[in-house]
């Protein structure tokens, strides 16, 4: 297969211009703006259309791209070609001519080619030279709240006022070269800078990597000079570290450290873990962001701002542009971690901007030997600290499913794995417990009872994590039970199974979620795959023959217990039970609503998606039941979902897996 082009991109829908952080190109026209907004109902949905359209003529684009009112943002892979016919498909797209005008449209039409939402994206592309392989499993376009998810922390109007300033990759690069500020906040270069005003007190710059932990870990931008913030607690951090700057000899504070990591899973918990607990002792330092491509940075820069961080500026175009220009020679070391089948980059193969061989700059030097002394390998595993950085997503933490750098010979010596947040429970917390004895299964409920009570307080602080503990301990005193009434047994030989699918590590590698979705890696080369059976939507089905009870739970619908209270109306009539659950074990029945590829990289359809039917008695849209004419309230019974099941994905072991059968 031909290399493919992957190609990184977003635009928020704002009157703003570049410069602003909107993801590139020209101002949208605010009355084309204004008219997309209050018929926002009508057009995305036609969006959606025509991004799927235009991705089908095309013939060949996978990946994912998410729409909203606030914008779209992408990434996608094709051959060079069809990427040019993409992008000027995008630039050349006008909202009415392409979509026309609503029946009842709400304001004034803007005039006519007005209508550019995507002119001037900044289209961010590297190369996947494996030929084996697509960088991505399938196509997937949907419509979403936000496009990049903040639990609605930042309004998308919040980013022209709130978001920092957008710098570029040489501004960004000037000021780490330099290392600290003038108290007014200019950057290094900055034109609006008085040339004869007083040079006051210096800022203190302090830079952050607003991505996920394990992106930080594989790659990260290095301080050229010791961190003059610690992540401890916020209350006087600002102070400890001045304390420590004054007492640091001038060879400790010259040494290069990696940029802030705030210890997030996901971006939406940004603004709780981190700008909640040190946004006061950023206010007196220059701050510096960045992240993959720029789009997270323009709201976590609003969040600080928000909390009353003025000096705010981030780096537009992101890591990406930054090491197009000066790859392994600058600032950032390691990998850059990319969420398709790559997994990772090293920053010289994406280099677009190769100098001529003339004399490096000052900066250039100081950028070269400040951190020459850093390991290309900047990761280390959890558990013997040797330097790794293969990112898998085989090896996940058992409580969370953060991905977690473990290496070979570690990962053989443990039976689930946990990220650096959650050691402390690597002793206590597994999420299968068919391996353990009750002596073993006290103790584990013992240290959990511990952290819960002794190290998550106060309650109000900790309620998720209070929360998961007790979900645990109550799955652990389950278990007990189960083992002394002898309807369970130990296996001590227990194989080690995957934290995604829950099954065997003989029959799934860990592979099978997200993009790392591919082919099984065979056990035995030799194996003959049978031909997958046949299905269509309509069709009927029910739990198969791979029905995994950890992962799906019982085949069956629950079971008519006296024990729940029966529900009423509002003028208190209580419906019989029999109304609305069953007395004898009823099974789960099924309609096939979508045949599609799952983990076959789109080799063979291996997947189907199934609308289970409601319980007896449950109403479909309400979540209801009805008695007598009247509806009640049942909140003993979920309203029926549609699920994604395997229909012949290939198992490590050859076999094809079936976790639905058609009903007889």
């Amino acid at each position: 297969m031909a290399p493919v082009v992957v190609v990184l991109f977003y635009r928020y829908f704002l009157p703003t211009p570049p410069s602003e952080g909107t993801g590139g190109g020209a101002a949208i026209d605010e009355a084309t703006l204004r008219f997309f907004l209050s018929n926002s109902a009508h057009y995305l949905p036609l969006l959606l259309s025509h991004q799927r359209d235009l991705c089908s003529k095309l013939g060949e684009a996978k990946g994912r791209i998410l729409l909203s009112r606030e914008g779209i943002n992408g990434t996608l892979s094709f051959s060079s070609a069809a990427l040019n016919e993409y992008v000027k498909e995008m630039e050349n797209f006008d909202l009415l001519r392409d979509l026309g005008l609503p029946a009842d449209s709400e304001g004034d039409a803007p005039a006519a080619g007005a209508g550019r939402l995507f002119s001037g994206i900044d289209w961010k592309t590297s190369t996947s030279n494996d030929g084996d392989q697509e960088p991505f499993p399938d196509l997937k376009i949907q419509l979403v709240k936000e496009i990049v998810n903040t639990g609605g922390t930042i309004d998308v109007n919040d980013i022209p006022k709130d978001s920092g300033k957008e710098i570029s990759a040489e501004e960004f690069h000037q000021i780490l070269v330099e290392g600290q500020q003038n108290d007014g906040g200019a950057a290094a270069g900055d034109k609006d800078v008085d040339a004869n005003a007083p040079v006051g007190k210096k800022k203190e710059v302090v830079l952050i990597d607003v991505r996920n932990t394990f992106e930080h870990q594989i790659g990260h931008f290095l301080h050229p000079h010791s961190n003059p913030l610690e992540l401890g607690d916020s209350a006087g951090a600002a102070s400890e570290a001045q304390d420590a700057d004054n007492n640091t000899s001038k060879d400790e504070s010259d040494r290069p450290t990696p940029a802030l990591n705030p210890n997030t899973v996901t971006f939406s918990h940004f603004d709780s873990t981190f700008c909640s607990r040190y946004s006061d002792a950023l206010k007196d330092k220059k701050v510096l962001m960045y992240c993959t491509g720029g789009i997270r940075c323009v709201k976590s820069s609003a969040m600080l701002k928000q909390r009353g961080v003025e000096d705010v500026s981030h780096l537009s175009g992101g890591i990406h542009r930054y090491v197009e220009q000066y790859g392994n020679d600058g600032f950032y070391k390691g990998k850059l971690m990319v969420f398709d089948k790559r997994v990772a980059l090293d920053p010289d193969s994406m280099v677009t901007k190769k100098g001529s061989g003339e004399e490096a700059t000052n900066g250039e030097k100081l950028a070269k030997t400040s951190c020459a002394s850093a390991d290309k390998v900047v990761g280390h595993c959890i558990e013997c600290q040797k330097s790794y950085d293969n990112i898998s997503g085989a090896t996940l933490c058992s409580v969370c499913r953060d991905l977690i750098l473990l290496c070979p010979e570690c990962k053989i010596s443990l039976i689930e794995f946990h990220c650096e947040r959650h050691q402390p429970w690597k002793d206590v917390y597994f999420t299968f417990l068919e391996r353990f004895t009750v002596k073993e299964l006290r103790s584990q409920h013992d240290g959990l009872q511990s952290l819960h009570d002794n190290t998550y307080v106060p309650a109000k602080e900790h309620k998720n994590v209070r929360r998961t503990l007790r979900k645990q301990m109550d799955k652990i005193l389950a278990r007990i039970k189960d083992l002394e009434e002898g309807s369970a047994e130990v296996d001590r030989n227990a194989k080690r199974r995957c934290r995604t699918c829950f099954e065997s590590d003989d029959v799934c590698d860990g592979l099978c979620w997200g993009f790392w979705r591919s082919l099984q890696s065979p056990l035995d080369g030799d194996s003959k795959l049978e031909p997958l059976l046949p299905v269509k939507v309509g069709d009927r089905v029910a739990p198969g023959p791979n029905w995994n009870t950890f992962r799906y739970g019982s085949k069956c619908h629950p079971v008519n217990s006296r024990s729940r209270k029966r529900p009423k109306s509002s003028d208190g009539d209580e419906a019989p039970q029999s109304l609305y659950l069953p007395d004898e074990p009823m099974p789960k029945m099924g309609t096939v609503t979508e045949v599609k590829a799952w983990a076959s990289g789109g080799k063979e359809l291996d997947c189907v998606a199934v609308l289970w039917d409601a319980p007896l008695g449950a109403d479909t849209n309400q979540n209801v039941i009805r008695y007598r004419g009247k509806r009640m309230r049942n909140k003993g019974v979920a309203a029926p979902q549609t699920g994604i099941y395997r229909w012949g994905a290939v198992a490590r072991n050859g076999k094809r897996m079936y976790d639905v059968k058609l009903a007889r």
